[in-house]
């Protein structure tokens, strides 16, 4: 290598790449581990979330593999007891002190779309670092793209990968609202307890071998019901293990004794009881 060309190449912009893995479907991370080294000398690879979701323990295994640094968000339960993500907030945090403590990276990519990152989005732009924001063109906040200063178009499901030819293709049709609720409760009655993963297995028995999709699809149904209150969430010591167990919400009974008045008691909405149908092909290993 001539003197100029090794010049050339250590004057490549160093770029971090940073990840909202829960905003992100598997398909569009591997898009843009392809994607990301065309800005520049990834030096910096952040993944962002809470990784003590049983669903994304393989997602963790593999991010690892690529070099990343995993920031664990755990989800902060409110004053009613429902989960809320705080990963746009430590990620928007750690983008700021990346800028203060990191004044060699000259690209920041925010692989998200949400409209929280408009403003560390600006603050790096201000102090004159280019902004390079990857999501698919469904989730991203026109905003955020209309702020940055390139936009990397990622798929939202199948993509990145060449997947292998499948013997079948099947429907799997997955229950959500009262439906997924009632089928849940069934589950929790047959069980001394349930998490995730049990809720699952049991849901989809024939996916062991994992269409990511299909999984992340019938968790995002059950992260609703959680976040609509007909679901609980707690942490608690299982075999000398913390394990975050799902539990069905009671309805308080509004009946008082002795003639006492019924106090009004709001109710949570009822989520819309439909009946999704997914499709996927039969499970086969994809091929890197």
């Amino acid at each position: 290598m001539t003197k100029g060309n090794a010049a050339s190449s250590e004057r490549r912009p160093v770029v971090s790449l940073n990840i909202d893995v829960a905003n992100l479907p598997r398909e569009a991370i591997d898009r843009l581990l392809e994607l990301a080294p065309e800005q520049g000398r990834v030096l910096v690879r952040r993944a962002f979330g809470d990784f003590r979701r049983e669903d994304m323990d393989d997602l963790a295994i593999q991010l690892y593999q690529h070099g990343f640094q995993l920031v664990h968000c755990p989800a902060w339960p409110n004053q009613r007891g429902r989960l809320k993500s705080v990963v746009d907030d430590v990620m928007a945090q750690d983008l700021r002190d990346q800028l203060e403590g990191s004044p060699e990276v000259e690209v920041f990519i925010l692989g998200s779309g949400d409209r929280n990152f408009i403003a560390v989005a600006n603050a790096l732009k201000r102090h004159g670092k280019k902004v390079v924001v990857a999501a698919d063109q469904e989730s991203i906040n026109r905003e955020l793209r209309l702020c940055a200063d390139e936009y990397l178009p990622l798929p939202r499901g199948r993509g990145g990968r060449q997947q292998a030819p499948a013997e079948q293709e099947e429907d799997v049709e997955l229950p959500s609202g009262d439906e997924l609720l009632e089928e849940i409760r069934a589950l929790a009655a047959s069980s001394d307890y349930l998490t995730l993963r049990r809720i699952i297995r049991a849901l989809l028995p024939g996916d062991s071998a994992g269409n990511g999709q299909v999984r992340s699809l019938l968790a995002n149904y059950i992260q609703e019901l959680i976040d609509g209150g007909s679901l609980k969430a707690e942490r608690r010591l299982i075999r000398g293990r913390a394990v975050t167990t799902l539990e069905v919400a009671k309805v308080e009974d509004s009946s008082q004794p002795d003639g006492a008045p019924t106090p009004d008691v709001a109710e949570p909405a009822p989520t819309a009881v439909t009946r999704r149908r997914s499709r996927r092909k039969s499970a086969v290993p994809a091929v890197s």
